[in-house]
């Protein structure tokens, strides 16, 4: 990922450019396109029980159940994520999700799209 240190400590990326790495989204969860994911982790901690970074993915559907907290802000791109409720929520550039550990949901990508998350779990996390 292209970064910089700002200063001691502080790293920072342009997150609309980026550089991602592939992160494929398993195929016993694709639902009908080809959606195609990369990401990359901004920072870990020690403990590996936060995290953030950057991730994309071109359109098409999935399933994604959370094992952790995530906290999403959408860059760029288009989102409907259907919880196993059937509650939906469309996500557009700007909008400011919070999705629970716990949740099982569908993502439904209309638009080539760039998020920044946040990532709280429970368990140390291997990304």
């Amino acid at each position: 990922m292209t970064e910089a240190t700002v200063a001691e400590g502080i790293v920072k990326v342009h997150g609309p450019d980026a550089a991602l790495d592939p992160w494929p989204i398993p195929a016993e969860q694709i639902i009908s396109g080809n959606p195609v994911a990369n990401g990359n982790v901004l920072w870990q901690s020690e403990c590996k029980h936060f995290l953030n970074g950057i991730w994309e993915c071109s359109p098409g559907s999935f399933t994604w159940d959370y094992s952790w907290s995530e906290t999403i802000s959408l860059l760029e791109g288009h989102v409907v994520i259907t919880d196993s409720e059937g509650n939906t929520t469309e996500v557009s550039p700007g909008d400011l999700i919070f999705i629970p550990a716990g949740t099982k949901s569908t993502w439904v990508v209309t638009e080539h799209l760039r998020k920044a998350y946040h990532i709280y779990s429970e368990t140390p996390v291997e990304l």
